[in-house]
């Protein structure tokens, strides 16, 4: 199973990525476009092809993404709202993200096969996004996948609570 890791300051500003795989090793660019409207995350090879992109396409508190490999669209993310944990569903490619959003952990599963895995760890750099994908195919609308969670988690009002942890005091 391939293991890859996402830097977090590196999704939280403009620019490009690099994910690396469990060996250290630079695999992929992860370049994004982040804002209000419009998201764009684009994945490339280091050779700098395009492998596949996820693109924001509705405005709203849960946007719309439609995933894209090989200039095909493979599916769309809907998130669906739940009281403790996120789900998110992805059209044609029936897949269901389950996870937690102030924990940035998620499982993507196929009926009842597992398609991957990612949680936050802290590396020797610092917080990065941990992706265990089981079958090589689906690296890339994996990790653009993740891309966009690892997104969401830092712009959702729970992550401030978790990213600040406020602490009340009464003197």
């Amino acid at each position: 199973m391939p293991i890859f890791y996402i830097k977090h300051q590196a999704s939280a500003s403009r620019g490009v990525s690099t994910v690396i795989d469990d060996q250290e090793q630079p695999r992929y660019l992860l370049v994004g476009k982040r804002g209000i409207r419009h998201d764009v995350f684009s994945l490339y090879s280091l050779t700098g092809d395009l492998l596949g992109e996820i693109r924001q396409v509705t405005i709203s508190p849960s946007p719309d993404f439609d995933l894209f490999q090989n200039d095909e669209r493979i599916g769309q993310l809907k998130k669906i709202w739940g009281v403790w944990h996120e789900f998110i569903y992805v059209k044609q490619l029936n897949w269901l993200i389950m996870g937690d959003l102030t924990q940035n952990q998620y499982r993507i599963i196929y009926h009842t096969q597992p398609i991957m895995q990612a949680t936050t760890i802290l590396a020797s750099s610092g917080p990065a996004f941990q992706l265990t994908v089981n079958q090589e195919k689906d690296i890339v609308p994996c990790v653009l996948i993740a891309a966009v969670l690892n997104h969401w988690a830092y712009n959702q009002p729970k992550a401030l609570i978790r990213r600040f942890k406020p602490s009340l005091r009464f003197e």
